[in-house]
């Protein structure tokens, strides 16, 4: 994965999507293999000193907190100064279009909305990459169209984002790599151009029944 890229890891359900992701950032261990960072290996690394982020198909916000101080979690376990962690909460809705959401209450907010707000807190890290585990699941048309966009804006920034989807035309609209899995194997790897020529009988099956 070169810096910068969107690479969509696409599948049926089962085929090892997110326990690819998982291994990348941290949650479990490789049986084999390593993770490279930068060329260093991080399979040792734990999770909070990697500079890798991710957001969960569950958005995995703290329900009784406002949107503030969810975006702002990290910071304040820092001990970033105040000043600055107003700033870079308001700056990272802003990217988001949640700007002015920051006392609202996370049970008050719909899951597009709550999607975004996850979002917002992996910003805060400045993560040099951000993985996104299922970000339009059970989002509506509308809804998965805005996170779409935010992916596209998050790309502009030059962050390097690794998203697993079973949406292929949500990995077709924001992809700049593809990979396809089957039964924990990658059966076929290329640019967002292997949507219209897939290579292998595999991945057109897939994308037949996708349709």
């Amino acid at each position: 994965i070169e810096e910068g890229e969107v690479v969509c890891i696409i599948g049926p359900s089962g085929s090892g999507k997110s326990t690819i992701l998982n291994i990348i950032a941290g949650l479990l261990d490789a049986t084999s293999g390593d993770v490279l960072l930068d060329g260093k290996r991080i399979n040792d690394i734990p999770i909070n000193k990697r500079d890798v982020h991710t957001v969960f198909q569950s958005y995995a916000l703290f329900p009784h907190m406002n949107v503030f101080d969810n975006v702002a979690f990290a910071l304040k376990l820092k001990k970033v100064p105040k000043k600055e962690i107003e700033e870079r909460v308001e700056e990272a809705l802003k990217m988001v279009q949640l700007d002015g959401y920051q006392k609202r209450s996370i049970q008050k907010l719909s899951g597009g909305q709550r999607q975004r707000v996850a979002i917002a807190r992996a910003l805060m890290m400045k993560p040099q990459v951000l993985l996104f585990d299922e970000p339009t699941a059970a989002l509506d048309p509308e809804i998965t169209a805005q996170v779409v966009d935010i992916i596209k804006e998050l790309q502009q920034t030059g962050i390097t984002q690794v998203i697993v989807t079973h949406e292929v035309n949500v990995a077709q609209k924001v992809a700049t790599k593809v990979v396809y899995m089957e039964q924990g194997k990658i059966i076929e790897m290329g640019s967002a151009d292997c949507f219209d020529n897939p290579k292998t009988e595999q991945f057109k099956q897939y994308l037949s029944h996708s349709e």
